[in-house]
């Protein structure tokens, strides 16, 4: 499996577009919840799937549409989590990104992959069974919350990828997100597996996968790469 963790050059443009689009502050936070995080924390990732079939509701003046690399320097101005340049890179057959546009401006952005997505919690990839996929870095600018984009917007990937022949969709959610938690629920997922980590001065140490979902058809949720 290939290694797609960005490389240092990549992770600060990154970083730049984040400050650009959500303020120096921003970044500042993000730096001493990372630092507090690898001294000493502990977390639980719950992992929900639905089936990629599903009802779809409507919000008023949201629209969800698939982004292109056209995309990338109003994704870097709107959304932030990456430069235009990484965001053209990241995309691929297998790895793709949604937006929600909301009066003119993308409010939300969600990627989703059939292949593998690199979780910095675990240093480890996840990889959905064949034949469904996994979303991942799901993200609300703070303007647009409250409105139901994100419920919305995992409906409407979910219509998408059953078009395209997909049968479960997946998604893993903090357990101390209760934002993001009832987001997932409302758009119809259920639990399905547990996997807690715990880092001490840096130090990673994941427990096993816990859960009904954690073993389906044998399969390896988990990958860790050499080093990881």
């Amino acid at each position: 499996m290939p290694d797609t963790r960005l490389g240092p050059i990549a992770e600060l443009r990154k970083l730049v577009a984040r400050a650009r689009a959500r303020g120096i502050g921003d970044i500042v936070r993000l730096s001493s919840d990372r630092l507090v995080e690898n001294l000493s924390s502990s977390e639980t990732l719950i992992v929900f799937v639905r089936p990629a079939a599903g009802d779809r509701r409507p919000v008023e003046g949201a629209a969800l549409r698939r982004a292109v690399a056209e995309d990338a320097e109003r994704y870097e101005r709107d959304i932030g989590t990456d430069a235009a340049e990484t965001f053209v890179r990241r995309l691929s057959d297998s790895t793709r990104c949604y937006g929600v546009e909301f009066g003119g401006t993308f409010m939300h952005a969600t990627w989703i992959t059939t292949k593998a997505a690199w979780t910095r919690e675990l240093r480890a990839h996840f990889r959905p069974p064949p034949g469904d996929a996994y979303v991942f870095e799901s993200f609300t600018r703070s303007d647009a919350r409250g409105k139901g984009l994100y419920p919305f917007a995992l409906r409407e990937i979910c219509h998408d990828l059953a078009i395209e022949g997909l049968a479960r969709v997946w998604v893993a959610v903090e357990v101390d997100n209760p934002p993001s938690l009832r987001a997932v629920t409302k758009a119809g997922f259920e639990e399905s597996w547990r996997i807690t980590y715990r880092r001490t001065l840096g130090v990673l140490n994941v427990g096993p996968p816990v859960g009904e979902g954690a073993a389906i058809d044998d399969h390896e949720w988990v990958t860790r790469l050499p080093g990881g």
